[in-house]
């Protein structure tokens, strides 16, 4: 995880030593506040150079996945994620909020990556996300996503109510009886393996694990491979730095 410089670490230390007028006070937190943007944004330009020459190893965005924001922006994020993982959950208020920010100049892709060794109920939530996208597209798709990690966030838990993933559907007005055979069929679990698949291809080691991608004519190039629950400042300037590019 990205921790703060320490400069900025020092300087919040100094200033604590200090009783400063509430002008004063105001200034300086702004400086702070510039200071870490910068800080995140150098972080992002070396992780950036690093990988200039590296393409996406995972599939390319197709008709099959669901694009939220400007699909044909040249940046796009795609976030491989597990509803069952804690870091998933804290991470999902933040990409919500950069798909709110961003909608108009950036595409966002979700991809499932249950980790089912340690996550027993990853894989059927996964399923889930997945019918509702199937039932209703790209609207049905977000919403019950938003609906599951939403819930969890809100109850401090991973785990959805014995009848959690069904209510879901109803509340986010999916028929159930399209939903549970949807829930059922094969082509829906090899929907969840498929992507599971494609992520090891891409290089995910654990979730979440979120790409921020910016299209060249060589194919999709990888600006940063941000894992974890980053904070939202470290997002945005990966996103600001492929828009310049």
């Amino acid at each position: 995880m990205i921790k703060t410089p320490s400069l900025l670490m020092s300087f919040r230390h100094t200033l604590s030593t200090f009783k400063l007028t509430t002008p004063v006070a105001i200034i300086l937190a702004a400086l702070i506040l510039a200071g870490s943007h910068v800080a995140y944004g150098f972080i992002i330009r070396n992780n950036g150079a690093k990988a200039e020459s590296s393409l996406f190893t995972g599939k390319p965005i197709d008709n099959k996945d669901y694009i939220e924001g400007n699909a044909d922006s040249k940046v796009v994020i795609v976030e491989y994620s597990d509803p069952e993982c804690p870091y998933c959950v804290t991470l999902h208020p933040t990409l919500k909020q950069i798909r709110t920010d961003y909608a108009e100049k950036i595409g966002f892709v979700y991809r499932h990556f249950p980790l089912t060794q340690i996550h027993p109920n990853a894989f059927n939530e996964s399923k889930a996300i997945a019918c509702a996208g199937t039932l209703n597209g790209s609207q049905g798709f977000y919403t019950y996503i938003d609906a599951l990690y939403g819930y969890k966030l809100s109850n401090q838990t991973t785990q959805l109510p014995a009848t959690g993933i069904v209510d879901l559907a109803k509340n986010g007005g999916l028929n159930s009886s399209a939903f549970t055979a949807c829930m059922k069929s094969e082509d829906t679990s090899l929907t969840i393996d498929t992507s599971v698949n494609d992520g090891v291809q891409a290089g995910v080691q654990g979730t979440p694990s979120s790409f921020v991608l910016v299209k060249t004519r060589k194919g999709l190039e990888v600006v940063a491979m941000l894992d974890g629950a980053r904070p939202y400042e470290y997002i945005q300037a990966a996103i600001e730095e492929a828009l310049s590019r």
